[in-house]
């Protein structure tokens, strides 16, 4: 199973879901490096941690 690329990302590397960790999967762990995981940035269902999320350009959202 193929997933689109999600919009405005920045050289960020594929994310294969079978290849996640449960705490990745459960957006626990950053969905890239599995650091700790940070609701303000989603990466689609997921989560990334904030120095993921500057370096691959993830907008942050207000909660």
């Amino acid at each position: 199973m193929t997933t689109p690329p999600l919009p405005g990302l920045v050289d960020a590397p594929t994310i294969h879901l079978d290849h996640l960790t449960a705490r990745q999967r459960t957006g626990a762990s950053c969905c890239w490096c599995a650091g700790t995981a940070d609701p303000r940035f989603p990466v689609g269902t997921l989560y990334a941690c904030g120095c993921c999320a500057s370096m691959y350009g993830v907008p942050e959202i207000e909660q």
